[in-house]
């Protein structure tokens, strides 16, 4: 045989092997899902992006027509979740929920892992965040600012985690507002709270849902949503880009698979996904925790642009930190 019949016949027998493989890959992405599907959540039970995790998979069990089971792996800021889920088979049975976090994690280089190694399969939710004070301190944000503008330094101002979602959302605040605040990172939002409605810290920033009950009865007042329209229900609290304050960063929440997962595959849970958030029973979930605020959904191919944007803001804003 002379070496061109045998190059046509090596590139032949390796097209059959591709199609065959093509083929069964077809086949193993038509009968998706065939057992339990995981999902794995970075942070505790009981936190938000553990009832997000509770209330999605629900609606997406009965998309799916399978179990799905939520996994708490705990650690360094989901990262231990997410090294966990590349070592899983890439066959769409391990999914991952993720936050904010997740591109704040690989542009602070706290994981050895990449974007390109994970593919979005879709974002439900994007939370309003707000800056929230003890009820009287300030007549309205004015005022607030102008204190902070004449005393550099001296407003405290609380967040869960150091150099995470909630202190980089701040650090843009103060160079959009041309001041300084004191950040005090906090490990639980509830004791953060506390300390504003203490008095320990003049501060904080945080979603709406976690304090509704303080905001209805008086004891803390909105000082600042960070969106770009009316938020239904709080008309009068002023808006930042009302106020000159080009940030509207809201904590993220969707899911991704390894990057190995097929397409076919991907392409099932993003419609499972879609679905899922539109049942009313998530519905009802997302305004009982005041998750509703704003569309937060955006399909896998956005959600992925969207992650490579984000990783690229927060690099700046974490190099500005240093």
């Amino acid at each position: 045989m002379n070496r061109g019949i045998k190059l046509i016949s090596i590139i032949f027998v390796g097209f059959l092997l591709l199609s065959a493989c093509s083929e069964a890959a077809q086949e193993d992405a038509a009968k998706y899902p065939e057992e339990n599907i995981e999902i794995v959540v970075g942070w505790g039970a009981g936190g938000g992006s553990d009832s997000f995790t509770r209330a999605i998979a629900k609606e997406m069990s009965k998309e799916l027509d399978t179990n799905i089971n939520v996994v708490n792996k705990e650690g360094s800021s989901g990262a231990i979740a997410g090294d966990y889920i590349l070592k899983q088979p890439a066959d769409g049975y391990t999914i991952w929920a993720v936050s904010s976090n997740f591109p704040i994690n690989i542009a602070d280089n706290k994981t050895e892992h990449n974007l390109d190694e994970y593919t979005a399969i879709g974002r439900v939710q994007s939370d309003v965040m707000a800056l929230q004070i003890k009820s009287g301190e300030y007549d309205n944000y004015d005022d607030f600012i102008k204190y902070a503008e004449e005393n550099p330094g001296e407003i405290s101002v609380g967040g869960t985690g150091a150099r995470g979602f909630d202190e980089l959302v701040m650090r843009q605040f103060e160079k959009e507002a041309n001041v300084e605040f004191n950040y005090v990172s906090y490990e639980d939002a509830g004791e953060m709270h506390a300390d504003v409605l203490g008095g320990h810290i003049d501060a904080m920033m945080d979603e709406i849902g976690p304090t509704i009950s303080q905001l209805d009865n008086g004891e803390l007042d909105l000082m600042l949503l960070f969106n770009d329209e009316e938020v239904e229900g709080f008309e009068d609290t002023p808006l930042s880009v009302d106020n000159d304050i080009d940030v509207i960063d809201g904590q993220g929440r969707g899911l991704v698979v390894n990057s190995d997962v097929p397409d076919e595959i991907v392409e099932k849970l993003e419609r499972a996904l879609e679905k899922s958030k539109d049942q009313e029973e998530y519905l009802e979930y997302e305004k009982d925790n005041y998750l509703h605020l704003r569309e937060g959904w955006l399909d896998s191919g956005d959600y992925q642009k969207q992650l490579e944007e984000d990783i690229e803001t927060y690099k700046q804003i974490l190099s500005d930190i240093d």
